[in-house]
């Protein structure tokens, strides 16, 4: 199965909240709120924690219903950011730090993509 990403490069088949919420696991989700309470000092809902995948026209996570990354790529019609001439951008510089995953991730994609692969 070729994994689904999130525009910014998250692995949507390995996020938590994705996970939690296609298996109905709500210790898990309790789990996640906890953490963004213990790490961001903010209270999530349990409910603002479903997700269907970015790419999903269903359920997203409250702060990624609203991501600027996700609806600039979505206007621009890409998938990810990789398809991007201008990514790395300013609208993803709070995420896509030098030792980002989620970076790296998008330029395994595009280095695969230009490849041909």
């Amino acid at each position: 199965m070729t994994p689904m990403h999130a525009p910014c490069g998250i692995d949507c088949e390995v996020c938590d909240a994705y996970i939690a919420t296609q298996n109905g696991d709500l210790e898990l989700k309790k789990k996640l709120a906890a953490d963004y309470l213990k790490n961001f000092n903010k209270e999530i809902a349990l409910s603002d924690l479903d997700c269907d995948g970015c790419g999903a026209d269903g359920r997203h996570i409250g702060f990624c219903a609203v991501c600027q990354i996700r609806a600039c790529a979505r206007a621009k019609g890409y998938e990810t950011c990789a398809e991007c001439d201008s990514f790395p951008c300013e609208t993803g510089s709070f995420i896509w730090t030098e030792e980002s995953k989620s970076r790296a991730t998008l330029l395994e994609l595009r280095n695969k993509k230009q490849a041909g692969n």
